[in-house]
């Protein structure tokens, strides 16, 4: 009797991660008719890659996070930690397809026009360049209700400035989606922000630590004072129910001797 022996061949999946995480400070120039404001923002770059194989056929994704946050600067109105924007991008390599936003690319009011759209969306787009220039770009819907004012200038540039177009539904410019079609190869990394540098030493950090132990110093004073005026209340309070009992005595005195002046013409007491 005669037996064969099957060989059975095993897929194995091996699957690797990594996440690269940078952290840089950019000084954000404001000049105006009367002065230079100057921003101090923190900006936080997030990229974890995954890539396996399945039966035999690799494959990998990629997601990128890049968030600014509000250090520290010359205006007012823009307080210390105050989230400014954040955006991201997705590979789907089964898919050969990459998205360039996180649902939304909004920058908050107080940093508008001063290009740090611009300087977060560069990164998103020379994030997606390194992949297969063959893939296309998961269309983008901007909506007619931001294309209000100069915001609608600020928009379409941002993303024609990266090769991105656009089929617009009636208006041109108003509101619509990015060409279907689009492919990585046609993106632009486009980098132009005049007003915005990196600040390499640090010093925005500085001051804004510096800052930071100002108001915690403000703050125990308050505290402080919080507690000296509380006391200084209750001292008043009690000298002045005292002032009161002793304004008042007179008044008892007069009322007890009225009722015993009664009292007595009334025949109900008998004393003096």
């Amino acid at each position: 009797m005669e037996r064969d022996d099957t060989a059975v061949k095993l897929n194995v999946n091996i699957t690797s991660e990594e996440t690269n995480n940078d952290i840089e400070i950019i000084e954000v120039k404001h000049k105006t008719s009367y002065s230079e404001d100057i921003h101090y923002l923190l900006i936080e770059t997030k990229i974890k890659s995954s890539t396996w194989s399945l039966q035999g056929t690799p494959t990998s994704s990629s997601r990128i996070k890049v968030r600014a946050t509000y250090l520290y600067g010359s205006r007012g109105g823009v307080r210390s930690g105050q989230f400014i924007s954040e955006m991201g991008g997705e590979l789907n390599d089964s898919r050969r397809s990459v998205k360039l936003t996180n649902g939304s690319v909004m920058i908050d009011s107080s940093m508008r026009g001063l290009h740090v759209g611009t300087y977060l969306f560069h990164k998103i787009v020379s994030w997606a360049k390194q992949f297969d220039p063959s893939y296309t770009v998961v269309p983008i819907s901007v909506i007619a209700g931001d294309a209000e004012k100069e915001n609608k200038d600020r928009r379409n540039k941002l993303y024609t400035n990266s090769g991105i177009r656009f089929n617009w539904n009636g208006a041109e410019g108003m509101g619509g989606q990015s060409d279907p079609t689009l492919r990585i190869s046609e993106l632009v990394p486009y980098a132009n922000w005049p007003n915005i540098t990196r600040n390499y030493d640090m010093s925005a950090l500085d001051k804004t630590w510096r800052e930071l132990s100002t108001l915690k110093e403000k703050a125990r004073n308050l505290r402080a004072s919080k507690r000296f005026y509380r006391r200084e209340y209750e001292t008043i309070r009690a000298r002045l129910r005292a002032i009161a009992g002793f304004l008042n005595l007179p008044g008892y005195i007069f009322c007890i001797l009225l009722g015993l002046a009664i009292g007595k013409a009334l025949g109900w007491y008998q004393g003096f």
